[in-house]
């Protein structure tokens, strides 16, 4: 009771200033700061009679969240969503608003799209320039290349009169010209998208996407680390180079088709605004399958790349379970892939792991110099799977492990197919020893003497030639570890072969009488 005097003062005054200045000179706008949110869940609705901000600094953005499918968000005003560029750096980036134009994108002209159906016999011929006299209307869920030469910039997108906010559905075509002779199939089927919301989508989303020309993978360039992130979905989702399910608000990021001609459809459904406590499927508790990160380290830069099991898969490609490799342009970044005949993969699953298991490793960098190959903490692997490294360029086959990482100087000349892994290997590939070398041939005087290396089971015939290629002499070979052969032989030189199921080793041979 005794409050209501105060009340009606605090309204008098109010009605007097409103009195004294005039509506026409009153400026109101509905703002959203930098790491603020506002949703609106499915079946509400909002309106604002007023102008919209939606601001943006360099690591943070506001975000406008309307979860109704078809939109329920009536703006009145003018809309403008800022997004910061950093200098000196490539975004991939994507329009908020309707009817923008490439223009937006001032004090540059480094702005492209790309164009899967261009990439002829090289997947670099793809980018087409989008900029001055070449440019236009910024496509909708479609991403786009930038590029600010020294300063970082903040870029307004503008919603004026008829044009605005996007919101509801959205639908684009995705194309792979597999029949493009001379490229990988690494190298073909790419698309670059672009979330076309002022906020963040869930790659998880319960609903919202038809992802059905797509391999569920996505992938996103980090431009302060010249590297793409990755998060694959599917039944196992997974993520690496820091890759996590959401793709932040106006944010370009490239998928690969698997279809000659297909779309990819989003709405509103998948937008999301917290996203602090939501598990990112990135550092996150070890799954319950086994999986071997393998990290690239050098030049203050890294790359990873992953092998798991998970039963039901092939080595080869299984859609949406595996990650083709997108590598990075940049000289100085080292990089780790999975090689599986023509498919190059970031991420590889198989059906499980067994002895002997090779995984060809492909490694490779612009700039000469030290680098290391890691087994990092994310690794999950029972007590009793041992693995090895082998280096095919200096022949030598070492333990992998967590907490040991392997070291070694690149050369740009080298080869990128210079690094196996080993999965439970026989003494043999432990101790390099390949059918090539499986035997030693010794002679004294008119003996000779041969000495089984490996540790396999072989048997197989001896042969001894002349050099007329003439057969004098024949032994079996019965497994043992040691056979001596004495012979009647004039003195000369002499051609040795063994021959097994597995081989056929050949040794010039003297023998003195």
């Amino acid at each position: 009771m005794t409050k209501r005097p105060v009340y009606i003062i605090l309204c008098l005054l109010l009605l007097g200033y409103i009195l004294i200045f005039p509506a026409s000179l009153l400026m109101a706008q509905f703002s959203i700061g930098p790491g603020g949110w506002v949703t609106v869940k499915a079946g509400g609705s909002m309106m604002i009679g007023t102008d919209v901000h939606i601001k943006s600094v360099a690591g943070a953005s506001g975000y406008l969240v309307d979860q109704n499918v078809n939109g329920d968000i009536d703006i009145t005003g003018d809309v403008t969503v800022d997004r910061y560029m950093t200098g000196n750096e490539w975004h991939n980036v994507s329009s908020p608003v309707s009817d923008e134009t490439s223009s937006i994108y001032t004090g540059t002209d480094l702005v492209f799209w790309y164009n899967e159906a261009l990439i002829l016999n090289d997947w670099n011929f793809g980018w087409v320039w989008y900029s001055g006299a070449t440019g236009g209307p910024l496509m909708e869920f479609r991403g786009y290349d930038v590029y600010f030469v020294n300063n970082s910039i903040t870029i307004s997108y503008q919603a004026t009169g008829t044009e605005t906010l996007n919101t509801g559905p959205y639908s684009i075509t995705v194309i792979n010209t597999s029949s493009t002779p001379g490229e990988i199939p690494s190298h073909k089927g790419w698309n670059l998208l672009g979330n076309p919301y002022p906020s963040p989508v869930d790659w998880l989303a319960a609903s919202g996407w038809n992802k059905a020309s797509i391999n569920d993978a996505k992938y996103i360039w980090d431009g302060a680390n010249d590297i793409y992130t990755i998060f694959v979905g599917g039944g196992s989702p997974y993520g690496l180079n820091g890759g996590t399910r959401f793709i932040p608000s106006n944010q370009g990021f490239w998928v690969q088709s698997v279809v000659a001609s297909g779309t990819v459809s989003i709405n509103n459904a998948t937008r999301v605004g917290d996203i602090t406590g939501t598990p990112d499927f990135y550092k996150t508790d070890p799954v319950d399958y086994p999986v071997v990160c393998l990290l690239a380290s050098g030049n203050q830069r890294q790359d990873e790349a992953v092998i798991r099991f998970i039963e039901g898969t092939t080595p080869g490609f299984d859609l949406n379970f595996d990650a083709t490799k997108l590598f990075s342009p940049s000289e100085s970044v080292p990089q780790v892939s999975i090689v599986q005949s023509k498919q190059v993969f970031a991420l590889n699953t198989l059906p499980g792991i067994t002895d002997n298991l090779e995984i060809k490793l492909g490694f490779q960098c612009g700039t000469s110099g030290y680098y290391s190959l890691s087994m990092t903490e994310r690794t999950h692997l029972d007590l009793f799977t041992r693995v090895y490294l082998k280096d095919e360029l200096l022949q030598k086959v070492v333990p992998f492990s967590i907490g040991s990482p392997y070291h070694f100087y690149h050369s740009v000349q080298n080869k990128k197919d210079r690094f196996k892994l080993y999965f439970n290997p026989s003494d043999d590939i432990i101790n390099n020893i390949s059918p090539g070398n499986w035997f030693s041939i010794y002679t004294r005087g008119n003996l000779i003497k041969v000495v089984k290396n490996t540790s396999n089971s072989v048997s197989g015939n001896i042969l001894v030639y002349n050099l007329l290629g003439q057969p004098i002499l024949t032994e079996s070979l019965n497994d043992e570890n040691e056979l001596e052969i004495r012979t009647d032989l004039p003195s000369g030189n002499y051609i040795v072969v063994i021959i097994t199921d597995q081989s056929i080793y050949t040794e010039k041979v003297v023998i003195i009488n």
